[in-house]
């Protein structure tokens, strides 16, 4: 028998109605988030830079939509006595009341931005920051836990243990190598989880906050809580000293450890600063006190760019796509590192997989402006 065609099998008005349902799912089809665009960030001017930024560099609608973040850092400085010097150092001096005077104006002229992106040239000081700055990123990741020990979560993840709260900043603590391996801590009813992955509990105390997926799909935030005192070593620092690494990334880091188990526990041991968690209700916390916000919130060193700064920040993001894509942004200074020193920001990408791999391979040079208001 004959097979029928399409057109035989339905009439035209329903091939019609076929398509044009057929493009609306297509356009509804979940995508990758489009990547910033415009030319290359390079060590360029201010007028260059304002005339490819745009707010959709850092998935926001508006300029408007950066008003909740404005408000954290405004509160903030507004905390402090305004003739209180926040940064004073070669080629920057700022009191907190210069830091509210230029949160403040920015978010008078918010509604005006998107039409009048010269605002930003005509309104503020751009206050170059000389040699550039050493860009890195941060995100939320999320472990794979159980809440009690369990065959395949040999990982614990604890609570500051009461002492160490008592003696905060006074001393040192066990060393990792102490905690993790000859499990000091064991059986004090200090575990808050146990985690599948010992890689994955290291690096959720380099972000500093995370969250907990558990076997029932319930998900739990978790924020820092205290540290043992010791100095912090980067593990990429260490696995280049051992000749083991090029780059030092956190992604080539992970290929590293997925590709020799057995020596995971040496590069770790190296590092012998080691963090605590307590359960949160919120995302990632940065040192205002507030949760941070993708894109907008970086940390910053204090003696450098001071909480509650404005400041331009630019450079070539990785991309699993592109390889590059430029990301020019306005970023609010809301959080601090123990790996935060000097000339370096360290943006938060947020929670998703892009936020994952631009935090896990960023390493790069750019411009960066302090904003003040004239």
């Amino acid at each position: 028998m004959k097979r029928n065609g399409p057109a035989q099998i339905f009439s035209l008005p329903v091939l019609l109605l076929l398509c044009l349902c057929f493009f609306a799912c297509a356009k509804k089809a979940p995508g990758r988030a489009v990547p910033p665009i415009g030319p290359p960030v390079a060590f360029e001017s201010p007028a260059f830079f304002v005339g490819n930024l745009a707010p959709g560099n850092q998935n926001l609608k508006s300029w408007i939509d950066i008003a909740p973040t404005l408000r954290k850092s405004l509160l903030h400085v507004k905390g402090k006595a305004g003739d209180v010097v926040a940064v004073r150092r070669p080629g920057l001096t700022l009191t907190y009341g210069d830091l509210a005077r230029t949160l403040t104006r920015l978010q008078e002229l918010l509604p005006r931005l998107d039409a009048e992106p010269q605002l930003f040239l005509l309104h503020f000081r751009w206050i170059e920051l000389n040699g550039g700055i050493n860009y890195s990123g941060y995100y939320e990741p999320i472990l794979r836990a159980s809440r009690t020990r369990a065959a395949g979560y040999p990982q614990p993840l604890y609570h500051c243990p009461p002492e160490l709260k008592r003696r905060r900043h006074s001393g040192k603590f066990y060393t990792r190598r102490a905690i993790e391996e000859k499990q000091v801590l064991a059986d004090r009813g200090l575990e808050l989880a146990w985690v599948a992955d010992p890689v994955d509990s290291f690096f959720l105390e380099i972000q500093g906050s995370g969250s907990l997926l558990f076997e029932d799909g319930t998900r739990v935030h978790v924020n820092y809580d205290c540290q043992n005192g010791h100095k912090y070593k980067s593990s990429g620092k260490i696995m280049r000293e051992k000749g083991l690494l090029e780059r030092g990334d956190i992604y080539e880091q992970r290929e590293w450890f997925k590709k020799n188990p057995d020596r995971v526990r040496e590069i770790l041991n190296d590092n012998p600063s080691y963090v605590f968690f307590h359960p949160g209700d919120r995302g990632p916390i940065g040192a205002m006190g507030h949760e941070v916000d993708p894109w907008l919130s970086i940390a910053t060193s204090r003696s450098h760019i001071p909480l509650g700064a404005v400041v331009a920040y630019g450079v070539n993001a990785p991309d699993p796509l592109h390889g590059r894509v430029p990301l020019r942004g306005i970023g609010f200074a809301q959080d601090v590192g123990g790996a935060i020193k000097g000339n370096r920001i360290d943006i938060f990408c947020g929670s998703d997989e892009r936020a994952n791999y631009v935090a896990s391979h960023l390493d790069a040079k750019g411009p960066a402006w302090v904003l003040t208001a004239k």
